[in-house]
């Protein structure tokens, strides 16, 4: 139901630094914050109101009364992420609830992602093209800037041009794909599977 993948900082800012990593390097990194953050995005849905997830999904249109109606169990991930980073106004998080309640040691990788997830931002990105090392060169299309996106999955499946809608969080100049609301559209607006 997670998602993760990893985007260097911007092409240029970065690629210097990490340059001299191998390829194994960058993705031993990459799975060891994904396996972190899938731990804590199962332990937040322990956060959340039972009956929200229906009203959710209504609200975006993936529910009729209390029937979802989705084209994939995928789909549904546009709810958990509107459930876990959003909130009414003053109502807290439900990020922030786990955060609180997780009392985790500091410093530790499992803190530090938790802090990065707690300030995750929504982006909807372009596939630009591979990456040398690993994963690919994206875009922000509305920030207008280029990311080294480090995915195994997308690296071997994500076309040129294709558009992906997800919510990003940087941790030691990576940064995370959290969820992966939706599925991605080449510009021809052919979906494709992700």
């Amino acid at each position: 139901m997670v998602a993760a993948a990893v985007i260097l900082q911007q092409d240029n800012a970065v690629a210097r630094p990490v340059a001299s990593l191998s390829r194994a390097e960058v993705l031993t990194r990459y799975r060891h914050f994904r396996e972190i953050s899938k731990q804590h995005h199962s332990s937040v849905l322990n956060f959340l109101p039972k009956d929200t997830v229906i009203s959710h999904a209504r609200r975006i249109g993936l529910a009729q009364g209390k029937t979802l109606v989705l084209d994939s169990i995928d789909d549904l991930n546009l709810v958990f992420d509107l459930l876990i980073h959003t909130a009414p106004k003053d109502r807290s998080r439900a990020i922030d609830r786990y955060a609180r309640a997780a009392r985790l040691a500091p410093e530790t990788d499992e803190a530090l992602v938790l802090e990065a997830m707690r300030r995750a931002r929504f982006s909807i990105i372009s596939s630009v093209r591979r990456h040398t090392v690993a994963g690919l060169i994206v875009k922000d299309l509305f920030r207008g800037f280029e990311f080294w996106l480090v995915d195994e999955g997308l690296e071997s499946s994500l076309p040129d041009e294709a558009v992906l809608a997800t919510r990003l969080y940087t941790l030691e100049g990576l940064c995370h794909d959290g969820w992966r609301p939706r599925a991605a559209r080449h510009r021809t607006n052919r979906v494709c599977d992700c």
